[in-house]
């Protein structure tokens, strides 16, 4: 049985990075800003890496999904749109975004 825990956390919870006014990075290679440490998981629309960002260290998650079709491009533009919007202690947030020609990257707080 899976039990979730619905109750208010006590006290505040300290976000693991500062709020960041998020915008996709075109033709730039998330690889020039983060090292791929090693596959985190896998799904229908994409690899998860663990990732560390090169100027701070800091140790994130890089969702790279694969682009090819115009439509797949705008679901990426469109989950980076809404995560840029929500902010809440206890919803995964949003930390950069790349666009690199055939290939996307979602990096987020693990």
């Amino acid at each position: 049985m899976i039990h979730v825990d619905e109750t208010d956390p006590v006290g505040e919870i300290e976000p693991p990075f500062p709020c960041r006014d998020v915008t996709i990075k075109r033709n730039t290679d998330v690889n020039d800003h983060y090292d791929m440490l090693s596959e985190i998981g896998r799904g229908k629309f994409g690899t998860v890496y663990l990732c560390r960002e090169k100027s701070t260290g800091l140790e994130l998650a890089a969702k790279l999904v694969s682009v090819n079709r115009r439509d797949e491009r705008r679901n990426v533009e469109r989950e980076v749109d809404v995560m840029r919007r929500l902010r809440h202690p206890r919803l995964i947030q949003l930390y950069d975004a790349y666009d690199w020609g055939k290939y996307m990257c979602v990096v987020l707080e693990l």
